[in-house]
């Protein structure tokens, strides 16, 4: 492995501190006050910490620090990559989400390239001694994440986080399928610290900690982490053994071993496709996504646009799979992301990245001697994680936890396996020259943290804030916390959405479209905005009749965007319904429908359209299917009522009655009904 060479000591105290921050905290961190506890906190953060890596490093190459030069392959593709990044985002249509990401995920194009500074930095500057350090640390953070989940799989949730996650064990990385493949990558890394380990109760607590994983693991039910942890320990036997036999073994064994994985794959996608569930939806949003990159096959869309383009080919038998209003913001395949954000040419490019590393990882590994035993161990452990990335990320998508252990990985590999010689920095500058670059460097880091990662994080504190003080009634502090939000991230619409809708609700509507008509010119093809806009509209209307006709516009506008997703269909009738407008009602309901046959909501506009028109068969045929599919609606199930009362079906009207009062004993129309029917 490297040797430790003599650099500035405070200044490699400074980067070894950083990097193992980098590795402890981004795991682990949540921040409880702010609406994105989990991934873009996390971003914030991480960015925070790897510029300042960057810096640092910039400072010891200024200095003559030594350094470890990357092999010309892996320095070109980089470079290649890096630039190619730079140009799908320059000619990207969304400038503002490809360069900083969405509030959710905030994984744009700033974000990806921290992560090739994080390799950088690492490949470049750890030795030995540091990266063994390193990979402990990142082991150890298994432990805390293994025993939170062990207790929330109790039913117990001792942080105070918000999630829609339907599972209880979301750790500190927000999802159980964050949590598995987390988990999955560190088992080889833990693995290897078992075998490597000098005393017996070290190997002993190593091996409880293997264990601990796999069981975290499994309750996660999360098949892509199941796929990852299996690839990983199957390629860290296989390189672990592998060496030492012929090149002829070595070539059946591999192919042998793709080949078992290609057909456990088809056929879990087979099954799963069958079965319907994640596996189901996974297809059905590969394929609409494959329809989404032609257009754009070479440089993509821009990173983190997905969410923007998918409701034009949004397939609506989603529906059945993942629900109403679930946003795709991801493909749920590396390949179709990468392709999707930056092209297939910076797909193709970090791919012949991954391929040079682990290539000069494998011949480190096939040449290494008995007193560099422990180093290929762990190389090997390292690669396992990668390729355990690579092929779990096939059925899920990066976080920041997983991306950042990744990348750091890929450093480590390379610094580790690199054959060239350490050097220093060859460049002749007077003190004073020198010390104005790293002081400039330094004011620069400090203006890009405030307005990256800081300011980012104020507003969404402040979004919090509204939003608690929403949850206890009280609008107009709420509207005081947006404001500020707005202020501190002008280019964030959801905080412009979320002014809009609280000034509705205290009666202003100036600002609500105001704030409205800002958020849908940061994002002119949102169907969402305008959905929210017809609404705001539609709400507006019962002041002012003639504000009805800009909803239905509105709403059009959202269906030109995304002419397949149903619950716009299903708003747009409800509006129309509002309005007296029935013929409209019936025509956009019966689309809903038509898109989702489990829309309750919509036979329940359906039903009261076609009782209105006297259309009693068809009127009943629709409140059966409304409760069916909303059956905690009072409303649906006294239409039904209704309906049978109207037929002379005293009795059917009676039961219906008795469920609709059930829901809602104080519901005034079938108080009503209830007393007419005491005479039948």
């Amino acid at each position: 492995m490297l040797q430790r060479e003599t650099i500035d000591p405070p200044l490699q105290k400074w980067q070894q501190a950083v990097w193992l921050l980098i590795a402890l905290i981004t795991p682990l961190f949540v921040n409880f006050w702010v609406e994105q506890q989990f991934e873009a906190s996390k971003i914030w953060l991480f960015r925070t910490l790897v510029w300042a890596l960057f810096v640092l490093w910039l400072a010891g190459w200024l200095t003559g620090l030594r350094y470890k030069p990357l092999s010309t392959p892996v320095r070109n593709v980089t470079i290649a990559l890096i630039l190619i990044l730079l140009l799908s985002t320059m000619l990207s249509t969304q400038h503002t989400i490809a360069i900083f990401g969405t509030l959710d995920r905030a994984n744009g194009v700033v974000t990806q390239i921290s992560y090739l500074l994080l390799f950088l930095c690492v490949a470049t500057q750890i030795d030995s001694q540091n990266s063994w350090q390193l990979l402990i640390v990142v082991v150890l953070t298994a432990v805390p994440i293994c025993l939170l989940a062990l207790v929330q799989a109790t039913g117990w949730q001792p942080l105070p986080v918000f999630t829609d996650a339907r599972s209880p064990i979301t750790t500190t990385l927000g999802r159980a399928n964050f949590t598995g493949a987390y988990l999955a990558l560190l088992l080889p890394l833990t693995l290897a610290a078992a075998l490597s380990a000098a005393q017996n109760w070290w190997r002993s607590s190593m091996g409880l900690l293997v264990v601990l994983e796999l069981v975290v693991i499994a309750l996660t039910q999360a098949r892509a982490a199941w796929i990852a942890a299996c690839v990983g320990i199957g390629v860290f036997v296989w390189l672990r053994m592998s060496p030492k036999w012929s090149w002829r073994v070595q070539w059946v064994s591999a192919i042998g071993g793709i080949a078992v994985l290609v057909a456990g794959l088809l056929l879990l996608l087979q099954r799963g496709i069958a079965n319907g569930g994640s596996i189901a939806a996974r297809w059905t949003i590969w394929q609409a996504s494959l329809r989404l990159l032609w257009p754009r096959l070479w440089l993509g869309y821009g990173a983190d646009t997905l969410e923007l383009h998918f409701p034009s080919v949004y397939p609506p038998q989603l529906v059945y799979y993942q629900g109403r209003g679930v946003v795709v913001d991801r493909a749920h395949n590396w390949l179709l992301d990468w392709s999707l954000n930056y092209g297939v040419v910076a797909t193709a490019v970090f791919i012949a990245l991954i391929i040079f590393i682990l290539r000069q990882g494998w011949k480190y590994i096939k040449g290494s001697q008995n007193e560099q035993i422990l180093g290929s161990r762990w190389v090997a452990a390292c690669m396992a994680s990668v390729c355990a990335q690579l092929v779990g990320n096939l059925f899920l998508f990066e976080v920041a936890a997983t991306a950042v252990l990744f990348w750091m990985l890929l450093g480590v590999i390379t610094a580790v396996t690199s054959q060239t010689q350490t050097r220093s920095a060859q460049i002749s500058l007077l003190p004073w020259v020198r010390t104005s670059v790293i002081a400039a460097s330094v004011i620069i880091l400090g203006w890009a943290i405030w307005q990256s990662n800081v300011r980012p994080l104020l507003a969404d504190m402040h979004s919090w804030r509204g939003t608690n003080a929403l949850s206890q009634g009280d609008a107009v502090a709420a509207l005081v916390e947006y404001e500020t939000a707005v202020t501190h991230q002008p280019h964030r619409s959801a905080y412009h959405v979320a002014l809009a809708l609280t000034s509705a609700q205290l009666g202003d509507f100036v600002q609500a479209n105001r704030s409205m008509h800002a958020a849908i010119t940061l994002r002119p093809t949102d169907p969402v905005l305008y959905a929210h806009l017809a609404a705001l509209h539609a709400h507006e209307s019962r002041e002012t009749p003639e504000k009805i006709t800009m909803a239905y516009a509105a709403y059009e506008q959202a269906l030109s965007l995304a002419p397949t997703i149903a619950i716009t269909y299903q708003n747009y009738a409800d509006a129309a319904l509002r309005s007296g407008d029935g013929e409209l009602a019936r025509i956009q309901a019966q689309h809903a429908v038509d898109l989702d046959a489990t829309d309750g909501i919509a036979f329940g506009i359906l039903g009261w359209v076609h009782l209105q028109n006297g259309s009693l068969v068809a009127a009943h045929e629709a409140f059966l299917q409304a409760v069916k599919w909303e059956p905690e609606s009072a409303d649906f199930h006294f239409g039904l009522a209704l309906v049978n009362y109207q037929q002379s079906h005293f009795n059917a009207a009676r039961q219906s009655l008795t469920q609709s009062l059930m829901r809602d004993p104080t519901y005034a129309p079938a108080l009503s009904l209830q007393v007419q029917l005491q005479d039948k």
